[in-house]
């Protein structure tokens, strides 16, 4: 388990209130968000500083952690815990009564992966993978592990669970899973990151039901002034296009740092 701990104190000399302490809890999903050596890095880490900054000029708050840790945990910590903020996760009906919803962090789109030296895997639809004697890495307790359930997975041989996505990267070159679901525009870099040769990756099929955002949400019990103040902190940045412009530059550089060295003089 990777977890790294910031202490932001946000000072705000025109107020005497003390200040609210949260604490943001995430699993390490780069360039999202990601322990960069001990430091949370990201494009998802800078929006929710940023918006923390903006939203200490009217309510003081201090970020006394930043927890990096496995799905299932960091999804009860948010479930039970107050004055937590949790990211980056999808908004389901299931979820919805669970959380306070701050905003948008992140654009997600999922396709299902194999390996393209190995024989093709020629599917129209994601149902149709129930009929084949393949090995499906699905990351146990997410949201298509449960949309799997769903559409008549529930117990099937096919479904592996597996804790994250570099268990499952790993799974994959090894030859223990067949397919694996990765996020479009970070799977290359992604597997390059692990010494993987990325441009291995051959998408079979679209998780059309679940391309949705991500969102940062607040755990039930946090202060309604403080959830407002996020949300329009948010709203703002993401109007003047800091978002945006983090997602570009954060991208990029992963790209390079993964697959560069990979792919130097090929």
């Amino acid at each position: 388990m990777s977890t790294a701990f910031i202490v932001l104190c946000l000072l705000n000399p025109s107020a005497n209130a003390e200040p609210e302490e949260i604490t943001l809890v995430t699993q390490s999903f780069a360039p999202l968000q990601w322990d960069n050596e001990g430091a949370p890095d990201g494009y998802v880490t800078a929006f929710l500083l940023a918006a923390a900054e903006r939203v200490n000029q009217t309510v003081p708050v201090t970020i006394s952690g930043y927890e990096f840790l496995p799905w299932k945990r960091a999804m009860l910590t948010a479930e039970t815990v107050p004055n937590v903020m949790f990211f980056s996760l999808s908004r389901t009906p299931e979820r919805e009564d669970k959380f306070y919803w701050l905003g948008e962090v992140s654009p997600y789109g999922q396709y299902f992966y194999q390996l393209s030296s190995e024989p093709e895997i020629a599917v129209d639809s994601i149902e149709e993978l129930r009929d084949l004697d393949i090995k499906i890495g699905v990351q146990d307790g997410s949201n298509l592990h449960a949309y799997l359930n769903k559409i008549g997975f529930e117990g099937s041989s096919n479904v592996v669970p597996i804790t994250d996505y570099h268990q499952g990267i790993e799974m994959l070159f090894l030859g223990r899973i067949d397919l694996l679901p990765l996020t479009g525009f970070l799977a290359e870099a992604s597997a390059c990151k692990q010494g993987y040769d990325g441009r291995q990756l051959k998408q079979v099929v679209f998780v059309e039901a679940l391309a949705k955002p991500l969102w940062a949400v607040f755990s039930k019990g946090t202060d309604q002034e403080l959830v407002a103040a996020f949300q329009g902190a948010m709203e703002d940045l993401r109007a003047e296009g800091f978002l945006d412009a983090q997602i570009q530059e954060h991208q990029a550089n992963w790209q390079t740092l993964a697959c560069g060295a990979l792919t130097a003089g090929k």
